[in-house]
């Protein structure tokens, strides 16, 4: 117990009592001062307003039993004890209180209440009994919460009652129980979206409780989906993959069945679900060079895609596009796909979130103008394209006028004009000298032009002698070079022009017809000279001047070029897979055959190489997103000769499957749609991840197919709910749409009833109360059921457990009474007092 004062600033009048003393009415009647001093005191104390606080309020604590039967059998006969045992070593001036969650009944001996929370389906609803367990301790109270469970609550609603045990302070104590043991049971079926008719997914099925390998059954519309093998982990739980493959688009119900020697608990072995199955993807297919290649890829990736041929002249308006999930330009060459098309495709892929697969081999990628296409920047790769210097190969007679008129420095022009012509040509080329000084003849017969150091020997032999008789020369010289097997055929004359007449023009047209060119040079001084002239027009060739040696001419003699080579590969490339599961699904990478040709081309940065080849790393498959959509490039024929010795191969089929699935996505319906349910209300969102301006809408099927339209309400910019109220028994199923009608497509939802609720006996460990969590979230303590037989829990919080008393009035009380005492006083007959 202690005093304490509320308003103690009424003590500042306590600085009156001194002076009733020094001032009082009759300076020698110290009684009368002590009285007033008294008043005055019990006035000043009494507005102080004192008070007496004493704690009165008993210690609360609350025992959750949890005799579930998911709990192992002789865990839940220790924890009786341990409840007991609790209840004998808590004070007796505390209340006790005990709650039995399942179907077992028992004595509440030791404790002041006994509250079952059993419910007929003999479940274990922890959050419920925490709500209960904080109730029973007075707001303000201290106390204590000890559960003693395994943790596996059939839901998952315990936040609220958790948060306002900490608010207050109480700790929420924990002893574990283990599990039921030699109970194998499914506790969790979940599903890989989205789930859509004529495509393989995969159905997760989390076993717990196992002990050795079990069989697994999937099942449907009244037949076997998938089979598998459940084999323990370390903790006793597995989770199975089962693939399987709606064969209809709808709501179909499915189930899986576990099946288990020597199981302590058969009726938990089914889980039940129903699921929403999407429609096939649709498919605009553009093909070209590949005769009914559209059926044949068709029927190659399966039943789960419906294609659509598209115009032969690949004219195709954005608005077209809108019906389809996916466009395939299958070995097609970007010249017969209009600008315009093309232009629709990037913005559909970019904005709406359109797939596209461009495939093809070498008249599509190779010599298909894709790089310079307005496609070509959203493609995954750049395409390489070497090129090939060209230097065709030339027979050169060289025709040297020897008379006597080039001698001197004439002659020696000759030569260095000789040696620049010699200079260009190439080992593949050939050359001939010869000379004419009144009769001709080979100086250096025609021969390979890597017989250098023969030409130049017979080069320095010539000298300037005799007369000009050019006309015999030139004969010599084309005989020699008709039968020349060169791309090229030239004939150069050096000469001073004072050669004799004759029929030149008749000979060198003849020559220029045969494909033989002729050049002359002007070889001195002298700027130019008409016959020779006239002989270069007759030859097809071209007239030179040597004047001097700072003025040599640069004989042209071909003109190299340059050529793109083929980038299409043939023959037999061996590949290696990149990635996992995402792109292959079920299907093994590893025994991808090689392919028969490909494109070379270079992947661009971010782009995800799916498939390439082994010795140059070059990809087959690459794809990337360069906006809402997906682009894929395929650098072979999916349905020709670079993909023959796939044909044999039996996961062809679901990995092209696979790769159009993932290249088409889920961006066709403009909306993501998510159901929730609280209790009776239902909610449906729609959030819009398109730049179109279209609305949600939504049907609820009933009984009998019966439609009831639901009103979406804007929420955000591109947030729309539609909210009703349901049966939470009730499953409900839903079919969601835009306004834009069929054109989007539609998308099925299933808003399962009480999904957040489990059987007693299928409750996920995973998904349990976190029992020592709670406790170092709360302040509380974790035991095991060894440790929690001499164990008392604590307990805390506690905010006003105490009882107050009012002191003031007693202070006025007596003030009064000294008031009236003092009056007395001063009224009482003196001379009595003084007789007496």
């Amino acid at each position: 117990m202690s005093v304490t004062l509320l308003s103690p600033a009424w003590l500042a009048l306590l600085v009156i009592v001194p002076l009733l003393w020094v001032f009082p009415r009759r300076a020698d009647d110290r009684k009368h001062a002590a009285i007033r001093s008294a008043v005055v005191a019990l006035l000043a104390l009494a507005l102080a307003r004192p008070v007496s606080t004493a704690d009165q309020s008993p210690d609360h604590h609350v025992v959750l039993l949890d005799l579930s039967r998911s709990a192992d059998e002789a865990d839940r006969r220790d924890a009786v004890t341990v409840a007991r045992g609790i209840a004998d070593r808590i004070d007796d001036d505390a209340v006790s209180t005990l709650m039995v969650l399942g179907e077992e009944s028992i004595a509440g001996d030791g404790f002041d209440a006994l509250a079952p929370m059993s419910s007929s389906a003999g479940g274990s609803s922890l959050s419920s009994a925490l709500l209960a367990a904080a109730a029973r301790i007075p707001e303000g109270a201290a106390g204590a919460v000890t559960v003693i469970s395994d943790g596996l609550a059939t839901d998952r609603r315990w936040s609220e009652a958790v948060t306002a045990l900490c608010q207050r302070g109480i700790p929420v104590h924990g002893v574990q129980l283990r599990g039921a043991a030699g109970n194998p049971r499914p506790v969790a079926l979940r599903f890989e979206e989205p789930i859509r008719a004529g495509h393989v997914t995969r159905a997760w099925v989390t076993v717990a409780g196992l002990a050795g390998p079990t069989q697994l059954t999937l099942s449907g519309s009244g037949k076997e989906l998938a089979r598998a093998t459940a084999a323990p982990g370390a903790s006793g739980l597995a989770v199975v993959a089962m693939p399987f493959e709606p064969s209809e688009p709808g709501f179909l119900p499915v189930e899986v069945t576990l099946s288990a020697e020597a199981d302590t608990i058969p009726e938990d072995n089914r889980l039940q679900r129903t699921i929403a199955v999407q429609d096939p993807l649709r498919v605009l297919y553009m093909g070209h060079r590949m005769s009914e290649g559209g059926p044949r890829l068709g029927e190659l990736v399966g039943k789960g895609f419906e294609f659509v041929e598209g115009p032969q002249d690949g004219d195709m308006a954005e608005g077209g596009l809108g019906g389809f999930d996916a466009v395939v330009l299958d070995d097609r060459p970007a010249s017969t796909v209009p600008a315009t098309t093309q232009r629709a495709l990037v913005r559909a892929a970019r904005d709406r979130g359109l797939g596209v697969l461009v495939s093809g081999g070498g008249l599509s990628f190779g010599a298909g103008g894709w790089n310079q296409s307005a496609l070509a920047d959203s493609l995954p790769v750049e395409f390489v394209h070497k090129e090939e210097k060209k230097d065709p190969s030339t027979a050169l007679a060289i025709i040297i006028d020897t008379s006597g008129s080039m001698g001197g420095n004439r002659i020696r022009l000759a030569k260095e004009v000789t040696r620049l012509a010699i200079r260009r040509l190439l080992p593949h080329d050939k050359i001939g000298i010869v000379e004419f000084y009144g009769t001709k003849r080979w100086a250096a017969p025609l021969q390979s032009a890597a017989n250098a150091i023969d030409i130049q020997r017979a080069l320095n032999r010539l000298d300037a002698g005799g007369g000009t008789v050019l006309l015999p020369a030139i004969e010599e010289a084309y005989y020699g070079l008709k039968n020349a097997q060169t791309r090229y055929k030239h004939v150069l004359v050096l000469t001073d022009a004072g050669v004799e007449t004759g029929p030149y023009e008749s000979l060198l047209r003849r020559m220029s017809r045969d494909g033989i060119c002729v050049s002359s040079v002007l070889v001195g001084p002298g700027r130019h000279s008409e016959f020779l002239v006239q002989m270069a027009d007759w030859g097809g060739g071209r007239y030179y001047n040597a004047s001097n040696r700072f003025s040599l001419p640069e004989i042209m003699l071909k003109q190299p070029s340059t050529s793109r080579l083929p980038s299409y590969r043939p023959g037999t490339h061996g590949v290696e897979p990149q990635f996992g599961s995402g792109w292959w699904g079920d299907v093994d990478p590893g025994t991808t055959p090689p392919v028969a040709g490909y494109v070379e081309s270079k992947a661009r940065d971010g782009a995800e190489v799916i498939l390439r080849t082994e010795r140059d790393k070059q990809p087959i498959l690459a794809s990337w997103r360069p906006g809402l959509g997906r682009v894929t490039a395929m650098l072979t024929e999916p349905t020709g000769l670079g993909t023959e010795p796939w044909r044999d191969w039996e996961g062809f089929g679901p990995m092209m499957a696979r790769v159009l699935a993932r290249t088409a996505g889920d961006q066709r319906m403009p909306f993501r749609f998510q159901v929730a349910r609280h209790d009776h209300r239902v909610t449906i969102t729609a959030t819009r991840r398109v730049r179109r301006e279209v609305s949600p809408v939504a049907r609820l099927l009933g009984a009998g197919n019966a439609e009831t339209p639901l009103t979406f309400r804007r929420r955000a910019p591109h947030v729309f709910t539609a909210s009703w109220t349901a049966d939470p028994d009730q499953e409900l199923r839903v079919v969601c749409g835009t306004d834009a009608g069929a054109l989007d497509g539609s998308h099925r939802v299933v808003a399962e009833a009480r999904a957040d609720v489990a059987a007693e006996t299928q409750v996920s460990p995973a998904g349990g109360l976190d029992l020592r969590g709670v406790a170092a979230a709360t302040g509380g303590a974790i035991n095991d059921l060894t440790e929690a037989r001499a164990w008392t829990p604590a307990v805390a919080g506690g905010t006003s457990p105490i009882s107050i008393t009012p002191l003031w009035p007693w202070c006025l009380l007596l003030a009064l009474l000294a008031y009236l005492s003092d009056i007395t006083w001063r009224r009482w007959p003196r001379g009595r007092s003084t007789g007496a």
